[in-house]
């Protein structure tokens, strides 16, 4: 048995496979959705990016496992989407062959897994991946937006304020300032709070069409500026322009578990908790590879 290429002529199945398992807390990957078709459309995708690749082992002509790896050659980092197994030894397998596959080419991997997903954190642990932080996803499913509120976006006279103000507040993190300022266009929008004094803070959402669904990624307050409501002023008016201006059905986020004051706020918002995740973070080095 050994680990192969995922080929277009069987996403289905792939997808298929994969929509069942991440349904299950015990084995749910958070870089994935649990609807068949959203995954047949993430697969397809992966499927046409030179960059990334997926594995899959199978039993005769049952699919046994899956992983997919959703590479940055420039930057050098993946996601894992998976591994999806029947078998914990399958595990090995799939690692092992990504790993050859993208020799050289990656330094960091990173794994999204729900805290009862214990296959997840033993392949971690095995494999010498770090736990960096446990998150909480949340979702808000009712249009709580009351009334009219005025919209501001983040103007270009900002924009080196908002680079300086989201790089020392996220450092490291997957869109640096100057990307978020790249992905700017109609579904990715910058929310901002300012006055006299200038930029005090921000909020980074996306909207995906397709789903109806937006995604709160980032919000940022000036330190000097906090406690005064800035940051629930700004999710209200990303919650108003998400649900009455783009249409979307539902709004998701993730926040660190130990955030109690942001959970808070986003609970008096209306957001419901989904499911709670733990972030894993691998650095290898290219000898190790």
């Amino acid at each position: 048995m050994k680990a192969e290429i995922l080929d277009h002529a069987n996403l289905m199945q792939a997808s298929e496979f994969i929509a069942e398992m991440n349904a299950l807390p015990e084995c749910h990957i958070g870089y994935l959705g649990t609807s068949q078709n959203d995954i047949f459309q993430s697969l397809e995708e992966m499927s046409r990016d030179a960059e990334s690749a997926a594995f899959i082992i199978r039993e005769g002509d049952v699919l046994a496992g899956f992983l997919g790896v959703d590479a940055d050659l420039y930057k050098g980092t993946a996601e894992l989407w998976g591994p999806f197994i029947q078998e914990n030894e399958l595990m090995r397998l799939l690692w092992e062959e990504a790993l050859h596959y993208f020799e050289g080419k990656l330094h960091s991997y990173f794994l999204f897994s729900d805290t009862s997903n214990h296959a997840a954190a033993e392949f971690a642990s095995k494999n010498g991946f770090m736990l960096q932080s446990a998150q909480t996803y949340m979702e808000l499913k009712e249009n709580s937006s009351n009334g009219f509120r005025k919209v501001s976006l983040l103007p270009i006279h900002f924009h080196s304020e908002f680079i300086h103000l989201h790089d020392s507040l996220f450092p490291h993190t997957y869109y640096s300032g100057e990307e978020i300022i790249d992905r700017i266009n109609d579904d990715h929008k910058v929310y901002t709070f300012d006055d006299a004094d200038g930029l005090n803070g921000y909020l980074y959402a996306e909207y995906n069409r397709e789903g109806k669904e937006g995604s709160i990624e980032f919000i940022g307050v000036d330190p000097g500026k906090r406690q005064k409501g800035i940051g629930r002023n700004l999710l209200e008016m990303a919650v108003h322009d998400l649900f009455m201006n783009s249409g979307a059905k539902s709004i998701k986020l993730c926040a660190g578990t130990t955030n109690g004051k942001a959970l808070s706020i986003y609970k008096k918002a209306g957001f419901k908790v989904e499911r709670s995740l733990n972030f894993y973070k691998l650095e290898i080095r290219e000898k190790e590879q």
